[in-house]
């Protein structure tokens, strides 16, 4: 790993101080009007909501399956396990992939609306739980009440508690079933399955994720790709002699060491200037310990990705980033999954 060599080879790096950052990264979604919270770690995709596989005998509480990279996965309906009335999905929902423990699984929810660092200090037990705590806490703060997910332990209710979802129509559906919108998903699904299929250029499928800028120019990162934000203000970094010029330098961040990438430098422009606003992404991946270095994060968003897709299959070819416009704004995408797979990396 590029990472390791660079501290491997330079033995007379002095470690400095960090503030410590007890907070961790949660995708915010929404159900029925009530804010929920998933760690941002353990999300592996986020998609709108597709075409549907169904089989007979599934529980209830499963809205149906969803092929993701080539293996089914049910989608959960929390309005079911939470006993709350149920209602047809339109086209804005979203599938969030989620690995829980060792299990692979997804859940539907109206919409994603954010990705936050949440101070522990601000997340509450919940009194009078049930037997399954769902929850594995409330975070409050300025009026903003939002509900820590245990998606492990909903999982294991729902297999304790398997007779209570018996299905008693196996061709009720819960998503939107008029021609236009079965076209659409069905689109949207062999997309998914196209991805999948095509392992050389498989690219995650871009749809909620995070804008940040690098000298005026916005770049796009999926919301799966970030494992947190770190403000550079609370950073101090090691210079690394004899490295690549791309490689801005290394930053202890709770105690593990984290390469940083001048991603501008890295384009070939011009050596990326700190800046008040300065952060570092720090990309999720268990394989590489690496960040980038942005101006500044924008803002959330959701992205059509048929303009995506269409750009990336005009330009497969060549080493250019793929890009679409919103809002008459220019916005460059960043695949994580080809940055790490850069051999300039590499050799680092």
């Amino acid at each position: 790993m590029f990472e390791n060599n660079l501290i491997l080879n330079n033995t007379n790096l002095q470690e400095v101080e960090v503030q410590e950052q007890d907070s961790e990264n949660y995708t915010l979604i929404e159900i029925n009007a009530r804010k929920y919270a998933i760690k941002t770690k353990d999300v592996l995709e986020i998609v709108k909501v597709v075409e549907l596989d169904y089989s007979h005998q599934m529980p209830s509480y499963v809205l149906g399956i969803i092929q993701f990279e080539q293996n089914p996965i049910g989608v959960i309906d929390l309005r079911e396990v939470f006993k709350k009335e149920r209602i047809i999905y339109d086209l804005s929902a979203k599938i969030i992939v989620l690995k829980a423990g060792e299990i692979y699984t997804s859940i539907i929810c109206d919409k994603v609306y954010d990705i936050k660092k949440l101070n522990p200090k601000n997340i509450k037990e919940i009194p009078y739980q049930q037997e399954a705590n769902f929850f594995d806490g409330l975070y409050s703060k300025n009026d903003e009440n939002v509900y820590i997910l245990n998606i492990e332990n909903i999982l294991n209710y729902t297999k304790r508690n398997a007779d209570e979802f018996q299905n008693q129509d196996n061709k009720l559906k819960y998503i939107v079933d008029d021609e236009t919108s079965r076209e659409i998903l069905k689109s949207r699904k062999d997309f998914l399955a196209k991805v999948a299929f095509d392992v050389q250029n498989q690219t995650a499928l871009y749809d909620s994720g995070v804008s940040f800028s690098i000298n005026d120019v916005k770049y796009y990162i999926n919301m799966a790709s970030v494992k947190e934000f770190y403000k550079v203000n609370n950073s101090k970094f090691i210079k690394v002699p004899n490295t690549k010029d791309f490689i801005y330098g290394l930053v202890n961040i709770k105690g593990e060491y984290i390469t940083v990438l001048d991603l501008r430098r890295f384009l070939n422009s011009d050596k990326t200037e700190l800046k008040e606003k300065s952060t570092i992404i720090i990309l999720n991946s268990e394989e590489f310990k690496l960040g980038i270095l942005a101006d500044e994060i924008c803002e959330s968003m959701d992205v059509d990705f048929n303009e995506i897709i269409q750009n990336r299959l005009h330009n497969q070819e060549d080493n250019k980033m793929m890009e679409f416009v919103k809002d008459n704004e220019i916005y460059q995408v960043l695949d994580v999954e080809k940055l790490f797979q850069d051999e300039r990396l590499a050799i680092a």
